[in-house]
């Protein structure tokens, strides 16, 4: 279930704060990245950089998205990855022994792009990456380590025949219980000394629980369908079309299972520590509007902590650059009745009536005007 917003409770949070153990929701965190300067959006208590937790904190159980990741496949960056794939198997059978070479690239383009989107759905983007978000120079250097692990757990295996079958039997059970969380790993670190360390892979899968067992169990039976669906169709297609629907068919569910494995980390971003990258371009605010909301949102915040003194500087530093703004003078002046600053209402009272006055807000005026007890002398 998603957390709320510790201000907002009808809102997800899409911000912490570690130092003071506060969540805040886009409300209290207003405007983009780029409106605020050094390093980001911060905390309006401590004024620490915050962390983004939207992605995650808003993201339903694994086991709720069963759509989601076979829609995610038939988009345009995993479908053309399909068609690449299938292609290339219809088109390979001519080339001799270029057909190795050619074979070889294309099942490196195809790990690498698996891997990418278990990396990026890990970070929050639920958007499926394009074919040339692949082609980034490490398609070579993770195919090849996709090779170490298996050589690495073939080797192992070899080596405990000597210890009899039943050793054998038990380290298989292992090699495909902890697959997943193998390639997890090497996506999410690149490093195949990480993806094949038993004590990382452990850690990885009580860190995500029971959902991890769901995930092995649902992988296991996606990744059984080429051949089920092979077994069915074999007899009914021509020769020359099987190559390529084993390869459209093997590629769409090896997304489908990836894409399982990013969701999966994405709902465990924090606790994996998953750096979680933020597409905030539609929340940017012009420099007024953004300092009118941080304000409030300041205001709002302080007020709540009970630190009426900071609350009432935020607005008074807000109405300063804003003389005008409807809502900085009546959070304003709704302080000075919380505050019962009955010196304040005596002086500054006619002075913010008359200003919504002006705004043409007689209706407002009229409701602060009956709330001020004594009322004001006009």
């Amino acid at each position: 279930m998603a957390e709320s917003c510790r201000y907002h409770s009808s809102a997800d949070a899409s911000w912490q704060c570690q130092p003071c153990q506060r969540k805040y929701c886009s409300e209290c965190i207003p405007g983009s990245s780029a409106n605020y300067q050094g390093l980001g959006p911060e905390c309006p208590l401590c004024r620490d950089p915050v962390e983004y937790i939207g992605a995650s904190n808003s993201a339903k159980p694994f086991w709720q998205m069963g759509i989601f990741y076979f829609l995610y496949a038939l988009k345009p960056g995993p479908l053309a990855i399909i068609a690449l794939a299938a292609a290339a198997s219809l088109l390979i059978s001519g080339l001799g022994l270029l057909a190795i070479v050619a074979l070889v690239g294309i099942v490196a383009l195809v790990s690498r792009y698996n891997l990418l989107v278990i990396e990026r759905l890990a970070s929050g983007q639920l958007e499926a990456p394009g074919i040339g978000d692949a082609l980034d120079g490490n398609s070579a250097p993770l195919f090849l380590k996709v090779i170490a692990m298996t050589l690495i757990a073939g080797f192992v295996g070899y080596k405990l025949f000597s210890f009899g079958m039943g050793a054998v039997q038990l380290y298989a059970f292992a090699l495909f219980l902890f697959a997943p969380a193998a390639m997890i790993v090497l996506a999410l670190e690149h490093s195949l000394r990480a993806a094949i360390n038993p004590l990382k892979l452990l850690q990885f899968t009580l860190i995500i629980g029971w959902p991890y067992w769901l995930l092995w169990i649902t992988t296991t039976a996606v990744s059984a369908a080429p051949n089920l669906l092979m077994a069915i169709a074999i007899e009914k297609l021509p020769p020359w079309s099987l190559g390529p629907v084993i390869a459209a068919t093997t590629t769409y569910f090896y997304i489908v299972t990836s894409a399982m494995m990013g969701y999966i980390c994405l709902s465990r971003q924090q606790k994996l520590g998953i750096q979680a990258e933020l597409d905030d371009e539609s929340t940017f605010l012009e420099e007024d509007e953004f300092n009118r909301a941080r304000a409030l949102a300041d205001a709002q915040i302080l007020m709540r902590e009970s630190n009426l003194p900071a609350a009432r500087q935020a607005l008074v530093d807000g109405l300063r650059r804003y003389p005008n703004d409807e809502a900085l003078n009546e959070r304003y002046y709704r302080l000075l009745l919380a505050t019962q600053d009955q010196k304040a209402l005596r002086e500054l009272g006619p002075h913010l009536l008359d200003k919504f006055i002006q705004l043409n807000r007689p209706h407002k005026a009229a409701e602060l005007y009956l709330a001020t007890e004594p009322a004001p002398l006009l």
